[in-house]
């Protein structure tokens, strides 16, 4: 048969849109030429006011780097100066050679982290005391079920409700302010942990405690992906689990430091209501801290704010090339995602997209394979 006599498939016009936009997602400059990249840059500069010369010279040269970053073997026929050609060389012999505002942003990042898992340990120590002081301490079905049920609490208001709550939050007070109202809920609820005389009382505490151990859980990974660049963007995400391992360690060591305390006159269990407040430290010095870090260039892009996207990009960057590069191309992709909203539900669209579908069965496995690493069964030992 020849392939002309073979029927044809005919792809629903639906499909036919989701396979363009997700090739194009995978690189949305890839058709245009450096003529075209360069006009589109300059566009994009008179359109955001970035008119300053400098800055319409870095939009136009960054716009056609942004095609393929890697590539740097026509940098010469762009205008690119031999100072700013060693600075984009640079960003893969010196992946780790990076602005000190980065540095800011891995070291808030991995604060986030340790609380997060001083969060979650330090009642490990604690129930050893306020178990029998409650009187849930006990063998019997009321007094375990009880104890799970406090220990579990922060968990259960991330799964029914701090999670949920990621999206809003995100879209009101962005990355940062993310960051900086679930480190608040951390800190008050590690103190209120520190005063409570029930077992519902502790209950309601740590229940509490899951509205900053949710949402904080995803925007401090996104967050540090949308700063870094592409070379070392892989490392910074995954630390926040290696950090969130090093702040368990140090609710253990919290637990081991206030283990002896001795109670005072009129004050029962000092010992234990020390330790689950001690984690309320590491996230009042997050809320301080995060002051000093910049707001994510993409969340600007999201709210249509690109000269404080571009201006934020220019402190996490060493060169101007460098952050209109990038910016340029976080301005095409999120153009190129809204093309993705086809009349569907975000829900459905879940499931019938194939890259939203991938990315979700990949994380599902990951999320069920981890747990049987066996940390948990350190991080949550009793």
């Amino acid at each position: 048969m020849k392939p002309s006599d073979r029927p044809s498939i005919v792809v629903p016009a639906a499909e036919r849109a989701r396979r363009n936009l997700n090739a194009k997602l995978a690189n949305p400059l890839h058709d245009y030429s450096y003529y075209e990249l360069r006009k589109m840059g300059r566009a994009y500069a008179y359109e955001h006011a970035l008119a300053e010369k400098d800055d319409v010279r870095a939009m136009e040269i960054g716009a056609c780097l942004a095609r393929d970053p890697v590539d740097l073997s026509h940098c010469k026929d762009l205008g690119i100066t031999d100072d700013e050609y060693d600075i984009l060389k640079r960003e893969t012999t010196h992946r780790w050679s990076q602005p000190w505002t980065l540095y800011l942003v891995i070291v808030l990042c991995s604060a986030c982290a340790a609380v997060q898992g001083m969060d979650e340990t330090v009642v490990n120590g604690a129930q050893l005391f306020f178990l029998g002081q409650f009187h849930i301490g006990g063998r019997d079905p009321r007094s375990t079920w009880l104890a799970g049920l406090v220990n579990g609490a922060p968990y259960m208001c991330c799964a029914f409700v701090g999670c949920w709550l990621t999206t809003p939050f995100n879209n009101w007070f962005g990355r940062r302010g993310t960051i900086f109202i679930t480190c608040i809920f951390s800190a008050v609820a590690c103190f209120w942990q520190g005063f409570v005389n029930t077992w519902w009382h502790m209950f309601v505490a740590r229940f509490a405690l899951g509205f900053g151990i949710g949402p904080k859980s995803a925007t401090v990974p996104i967050y540090a992906a949308e700063c870094a660049p592409p070379a070392i963007r892989g490392a910074l995400v995954m630390q926040w689990q290696m950090w969130t391992g090093f702040g368990i360690m140090l609710g253990y060591a919290a637990d081991l430091a206030f283990y002896n305390v001795s109670d005072p006159p009129n004050i029962t269990g000092l010992n234990w209501r020390l330790m689950m407040g001690s984690a309320m430290l590491p996230a009042v010095i997050v809320c301080c801290f995060v002051l000093l870090c910049p707001e994510s260039p993409r969340w600007y892009l999201s709210k249509g704010r690109h000269a404080a996207a571009y201006e934020t990009m220019c402190k996490l960057r060493y060169n101007k090339i460098q952050a209109a590069r990038d910016v340029f191309y976080m301005a095409e992709l999120l153009r190129a995602e809204e093309g993705m909203r086809i009349g569907q539900s975000k829900a459905k669209e879940l499931f019938t997209v194939p890259r939203n579908r991938r990315a979700m069965v990949a994380s599902e496995i990951v999320m069920f394979m981890q747990q049987f690493c066996g940390l948990n069964v350190i991080a949550y030992y009793y």
